[in-house]
């Protein structure tokens, strides 16, 4: 049994909590025990983010705790959870991975690739695993356009195009979303998605470039054109859009079709030929597969090939060399992608 301590309980870990009451319904071998949050009145506060208001089941019993090394005591932990604040992921990742413990950290990895690094050297040493919450990557939608892709099922991708758009997130403790200093803006908090997913379908870009706009905060505004040799691919980020509605979504052209994924489902449209809509289990969350995904490699031993550390950080250093085009006014930078200094 994998018992599990969340450290941070805003938002994203109500989601989380969420999806370890689910799997431990299906009967996986894990049991969510307590959390930690400098906050007790986060343990009773129903936080709505882009996702929506984490349906909780209150009759599992979750222990809160506003103390880090008193939770830590008192329960006996396999892994720890790590939902806080993203300058606060590195320096909890690194002390929860010298302790011993296995680590899933929300994206991004880090504030900064040099403190990414700092992470990928104490899990290298450490007898625990780490994983990032790049949880795209475990979304339905998102797998069934990679197997399109790596079979060549409609042939080539001739043309790619993301979208990841909201209101201000202004939800969060201290309002931290809205300090460019510690989430680095939209850019690295909620388009990094979109970034991550276009390295995972196509590979590391040879160029990049990006413009921004600053609205509420800094880059709240984001356009990232990334040059492969054979494609275009563009990805939108906004979440200066009061009012709107969280949407978000992908059109992938390929040589003989074109398939939307339009915030609700994934619509085929072969060049010839009736549309159709793809079969897939809409209802299951990311974040559960993803947290049933580390769980499987933790007890199994295997290695991580589908969401390794190493590709969470060339994610962040692609968030950096976009913010570095748009600082000098959406220049074009080449991208060293297999380089992580």
């Amino acid at each position: 049994m994998i018992n599990v301590g969340l450290l941070g309980f805003g938002g994203i870990a109500q989601v989380h909590r969420a999806a370890y009451d689910s799997l431990a319904r299906k009967g996986f071998p894990v049991c969510l025990k307590s959390a930690c949050d400098i906050d007790p009145e986060q343990f009773t506060r129903k936080i709505a983010i882009n996702l929506g208001t984490a349906a909780v089941d209150e009759k599992n019993q979750m222990q809160g705790y506003t103390d880090l090394d008193e939770m830590l005591a008192q329960e006996d932990l396999n892994l720890i959870d790590i939902c806080l604040p993203t300058p606060l992921h590195a320096a909890n990742a690194i002390a929860m991975l010298n302790r011993g413990y296995n680590v899933l950290s929300e994206k991004p990895m880090a504030r900064t690739l040099s403190m990414c690094n700092d992470m990928l050297a104490a899990a290298e040493k450490a007898e625990g695993r780490l994983m990032i919450g790049q949880c795209l990557r475990f979304y339905p939608q998102y797998e069934y356009i990679k197997d399109l892709i790596d079979k060549g099922t409609y042939g080539r991708v001739i043309s790619g195009f993301f979208e990841r758009i909201s209101g201000p997130p202004i939800w969060a403790w201290q309002n931290w979303f809205m300090d460019y200093e510690r989430s680095g803006g939209c850019l690295l908090d909620m388009h990094i998605h979109d970034l991550d997913m276009m390295r995972y379908l196509f590979g590391e870009p040879e160029s990049v470039s990006c413009r921004t706009q600053n609205v509420q905060s800094k880059m709240d505004v984001v356009h990232s054109r990334l040059n492969y040799a054979d494609k275009p691919v563009f990805a939108i980020g906004d979440w200066s859009l009061d009012g709107v509605p969280f949407r978000h979504g992908y059109r992938i052209g390929f040589e003989q079709a074109t398939v939307v994924f339009d915030s609700s489902v994934v619509t085929v449209y072969p060049r010839s030929g009736a549309s159709f809509t793809a079969d897939l289990p809409y209802e299951e969350g990311g974040i559960e597969r993803e947290i049933a995904y580390f769980i499987s490699l933790i007890e199994s031993g295997r290695p991580n090939e589908k969401n390794p550390p190493e590709s969470a950080a060339l994610t962040v250093r692609l968030a950096e060399t976009l913010r570095d085009s748009a600082l000098q006014g959406g220049i074009q930078l080449p991208f060293s992608g297999g380089n992580l200094s």
